[in-house]
């Protein structure tokens, strides 16, 4: 039967097991005379490398015969026991995450900015609706206009950013057809908490509609 903890011995020796995997492999070892012999190697090959400063390493002097093998047969068993918990960690994670995209798939799109409407300023044939959108670049402005079907003029607007400082900001401009409704997307260069209202203004700068912020 193979021996569950035959690569446990140079974790152990270092201090690089959890507690309980300590206790288990504490409890093994005492009717276990391979794992004691491994155990012993190892700690000869600790022992060996305690106390080494810099200049020991930069000068070394003779080394002992068995500390190479020793070093070796350590090392290859503590590289097979991290290779095969790596490797099982790895199925675990790949499965959690596998999971986990499973279960947040269908919601994982962001909530969707509110839906504002205009307030008229004036009589207009126009009514809208705008959702502001954040950017790394400031404010997106996505815009739905209706034209009245009764009214038969073709006009352009303009869509006007006026900021806490009272300053206004040109986002774009459009022509709205009679009876249709008009989608329009615009921007600015401010974030919304710097933005203090949005007007929809005639050609020549009048305001049909605001939305204040």
């Amino acid at each position: 039967m193979s021996d569950p903890f035959r690569f446990d011995d140079g974790a152990y020796v270092l201090g690089a097991l959890a507690p309980d995997e300590r206790t288990a492999f504490e409890a093994h070892l005492e009717t276990c005379p391979d794992c004691q012999d491994r155990v012993a190697e190892a700690r000869a090959a600790a022992d060996l490398l305690t106390g080494l400063t810099v200049a020991d390493i930069r000068d070394p002097g003779p080394v002992p015969d068995t500390l190479l093998p020793g070093l070796l047969r350590s090392v290859r068993r503590e590289q097979t026991r991290r290779r095969w918990v790596t490797g099982s960690l790895a199925a675990v994670a790949a499965a959690c995450i596998t999971a986990l995209a499973i279960v947040l798939w269908p919601g994982s799109s962001a909530p969707s900015a509110p839906v504002q409407a205009f307030v008229p300023v004036r009589q207009s044939p126009v009514t809208a609706t705008a959702q502001l959108v954040d950017k790394a670049w400031g404010t997106e402005i996505d815009l739905r206009c209706h034209y009245a079907q009764d009214f038969d003029r073709y006009e352009p607007y303009r869509l006007v950013v006026v900021d806490t400082q009272g300053r206004s900001h040109d986002a774009g401009s459009w022509t709205l057809a009679p009876g249709n409704e008009v989608s329009f997307t615009g921007g600015t260069s401010l974030t919304e908490a710097q933005i203090s209202r949005i007007e929809i203004t005639l050609e020549n700068g009048s305001p049909i509609l605001q939305l204040t912020l």
